[in-house]
């Protein structure tokens, strides 16, 4: 399935919005939105049930395989708009692709630990953009 609303999701859960709220503040898998209008906060109704399923150790690893990317992802973007006196254009490809390798073998890494943390769905929209930006 895919992410969805957190209200449609809470509900496809059997529990009210405010208790996934306080779920996904511990860790349950999350897509953020931002502030206004159509930037909600998406949620994988079966991602949250396996969050909610497992133990606590379990929840931290999959908690670190939810967060990782965008963790990786701001990161890079930061090391991008430090960069001078190099071409900025061909550096933002090169750390966009060194972005998804670093997180698709951490998370391979974590999948031995815990078999069911997900594949990367959506770029995080720091990558996107240096992505547009090595187009260019």
């Amino acid at each position: 399935m895919t992410a969805v609303p957190l209200s449609v999701a809470a509900s496809e859960l059997g529990m009210r919005p405010g208790t996934l709220r306080r779920h996904i503040r511990a860790g349950c898998p999350a897509v953020h939105g931002r502030r206004g209008r159509g930037h909600a906060t998406l949620v994988d109704p079966e991602a949250a049930r396996a969050w909610l399923a497992a133990g606590s150790g379990e929840r931290a690893i999959v908690g670190l395989a939810d967060e990782l990317p965008r963790i990786l992802a701001r990161a890079a973007h930061e090391a991008w708009q430090l960069a001078e006196g190099i071409d900025k254009r061909r550096m933002a490809g090169v750390l966009a692709a060194a972005w998804y390798l670093s997180a698709t073998q951490v998370l391979d890494y974590l999948r031995t630990l815990e078999p069911g943390i997900k594949d990367i769905d959506r770029l995080p929209e720091e990558i996107e953009r240096m992505r547009e930006i090595a187009r260019r």
